[in-house]
């Protein structure tokens, strides 16, 4: 059970870093796509 929730945080937290540095970017199709693809992996990884 614990084992689980500190996965899930984890996965939490590297999602947030993920989507924060993505953010850094200057606004462009690249960063548009990028989000893009993190967004399709979410969706296929559940």
């Amino acid at each position: 059970m614990f084992a689980q929730y500190r996965a899930a945080r984890q996965i939490s937290r590297d999602r947030r870093r993920l989507y924060a540095r993505i953010a850094t970017l200057p606004h462009s199709t690249i960063r548009e796509e990028l989000v893009a693809v993190a967004q399709r992996y979410e969706r296929n990884d559940r």
